[in-house]
């Protein structure tokens, strides 16, 4: 069995670590049986500088395995490899117990550049057996309806939908999902509102339902605020009739029934079909849609099935269980009143993830103000026997912010999504106003939409998740620096070069690879050859900014090559056609890059 057969990703480490495990046994044949060759290639580290090499190894876990001195079995590696020969060393350089390796860039051009150009460098991870056979859902989005969808909502969006295409490209097999929270108290408040409102304005009218639903939300939430002030000041019960007003909407809903129940079903789809808009304009899909809705039911028959189960017990009217033990207080599945809270909810929603959808890992996409409501939701999955419980993931996320502080539907003062979109695109279509007489309208649309994703799409993954962001479109339409455009612009850029060559009949050739020696190629070829082993790190980690941030530095290294090596005018025909060749790697790994964060970059700009 070849142990290293998952790592067929990073050849040059393979080769490595089996020349180094075969020298360690030279030096002594009757090494430890739990030291194998994997042990090498995961010990074998990129430096944190160039000059320090293309990999290192630390010897001191090996000599210390061979009770031997750390030095010397650095030097005796050293002299075997040196011996060996192998094709994929250039050179290697002894730091004490530091093996420095540099590789041959000509063993990379030859192992690297045809993979990338004929796409299968793209399709290695998916073979891998243990993610085949593991199915991972990923539970993104989870917008309320009767509120705008706002810049917060988008960074969601954009986060799950990466990771359901980082997950697919490194080989699960991955269901992407959806839980809209369709009924509550907010919804209750807002129906409530659009019976008080007095404008004359209709909700047929807007082009935005949500929003104008979210804004009725905010107006009916501020009148119960100020009867509620109003009462403690004037000893009136405004409040009290309000109040009761909105349980009875509440009641209807969850009745299924009245009126109320009627205008909440119109209500619920126009909000709905704003979200399909975004999602459309996103290119964002889903497989499957749950709704908060439908398991209202399946939360109580939980409660009751855990209470006959013991796990549950009944506490000063509450039913739920004791969690001091992890110092998460007392876990409620059951409200004294008798209604089941939004958690009890996401115990019933598990509970058909793992038995109807047969699942072996749960993925849910919230952000960070909700991480002690996972670790309750977590610990009582463990408790209530679900095997998946340890296999359950909280991928938080800090908040988006402006620059005035944190946005909030309930206050009034969020930036909803779709006034996020016209601002972006407005920005796009002033840059593309000077095609206007050479490209057809279409094609300044389609152009327009492309980069307007891709800078939204950017900006909201390219900082790490648990970093709160400050959004600032113009930042993020900019086509210098770290942005979304910078990284289309240099896709687009290739494109035009290499279709410029195909006009004039030129290819490139995978013949005379070995001519990419320039310190420039080099450099680029390390960013394209580490590409995988990028996504694998982004996966693993549930980090899409690994790869945004590679693929700025990718384009960095490709601009550098750009600008001190000529493409079109290289010095002989042969350098021309495997600069041509380097040029579609480079254009081949950078769309893939972009992919996997859900953007599609224009082919010219």
């Amino acid at each position: 069995m070849n142990q290293l057969a998952n790592f067929s990703y990073d050849p040059a480490k393979c080769s490595l670590a089996t020349s180094l495990f075969k020298a360690l046994q030279t030096i002594e044949p009757a090494i430890p049986a739990e030291l194998t060759v994997v042990d090498f290639f995961k010990t074998l580290e990129q430096p944190p500088e160039k000059a320090l090499g293309d990999y290192a190894l630390p010897c001191f876990r090996f000599a210390k395995a061979i009770k031997k001195n750390p030095n010397e079995v650095a030097t005796e590696l050293k002299r075997l490899l040196d011996e060996e020969k192998n094709p994929w060393v250039e050179s290697i350089v002894l730091k004490g117990a530091f093996l420095n390796i540099f590789t041959n860039q000509k063993e990379v051009a030859k192992a690297l550049v045809p993979t990338l150009v004929n796409g299968s460098g793209f399709n290695i991870l998916k073979s891998n057996p243990d993610h085949n056979k593991t199915k991972v859902m990923i539970e993104f989005s989870q917008p309320n309806t009767h509120k705008e969808f706002h810049v917060g909502h988008g960074r969601n969006v954009c986060l799950g939908d990466s990771i359901c295409r980082i997950f697919t490209y490194n080989g699960y097999k991955v269901i992407g999902a959806n839980y809209i929270g369709d009924e509550g108290t907010h919804i209750a408040k807002c129906l409530w509102g659009v019976e008080h409102y007095t404008g004359t304005d209709k909700i047929e009218e807007q082009t935005n339902k949500a929003e104008w639903l979210g804004q009725r939300y905010v107006e009916a939430n501020n009148k119960l605020k100020d009867a509620e002030a109003a009462d403690k000041e004037n000893g009136t019960t405004i409040f009290e009739t309000y109040k009761a007003e909105v349980g009875t909407i509440l009641k209807a809903i969850e009745s299924k029934s009245g009126k109320y129940y009627e205008t909440w079903k119109v209500t619920r789809q126009y909000c709905l079909d704003d979200f399909n808009r975004i999602y459309k304009w996103l290119d964002v899909k889903f497989d499957h849609f749950f709704y908060e809705s439908e398991v209202s039911e399946a939360s109580q028959a939980i409660v009751d099935e855990y209470m006959k189960k013991g796990l549950f017990v009944v506490d000063n009217g509450a039913v739920g269980f004791d969690m001091t033990d992890k110092k998460l207080g007392f876990f409620m599945a059951r409200k004294s009143n008798g209604t089941t809270p939004y958690i009890t909810k996401d115990l019933a929603l598990a509970k058909v993830k793992f038995n109807d959808f047969d699942i072996d890992r749960s993925i849910y996409v919230v952000g960070s103000e909700q991480n002690f409501h996972f670790k309750q939701l977590f610990y009582a999955l463990e408790k209530m026997g679900f095997p998946q419980a340890s296999q359950c993931y909280h991928l938080s996320y800090g908040m988006v912010v402006r620059p005035d502080g944190k946005m909030s539907s309930r206050s009034g003062n969020s930036f909803t999504f779709f006034q996020l979109i016209d601002l972006v695109v407005a920005e796009i279509n002033t840059y593309l106003e000077k095609y206007s007489t050479e490209w057809s309208k279409e094609q300044r649309e389609d152009t327009a939409h492309k980069l307007a994703v891709g800078a939204i799409k950017y900006g909201m993954l390219q900082a790490d998740p648990n970093k709160e962001i400050v959004f600032d479109p113009k930042e993020w339409v900019s086509f210098e620096g770290n942005s979304g455009p910078y990284l289309m612009y240099s896709y687009a850029r290739t494109q035009s070069i290499l279709r410029k060559a195909t006009e004039q009949g030129l290819k490139g050739s995978l013949e005379h690879l070995d001519l990419l020696t320039h310190e420039s190629e080099r450099d680029l070829m390390r960013h394209l050859y580490d590409f995988n082993k990028v996504t694998i790190n982004a996966c693993d980690n549930y980090r899409p900014s690994t790869i945004a941030n590679h693929l700025f530095f990718t384009c960095k290294a490709y601009n550098r090559f750009y600008t001190e090596v000529s493409v079109m005018k290289a010095e002989t025909e042969d350098l021309r056609a495997a600069r041509l060749s380097l040029l579609q790697a480079f254009g081949d790994t950078l769309k893939t890059g972009l992919y996997l964060l859900g953007i599609t970059p224009p082919e010219k700009m």
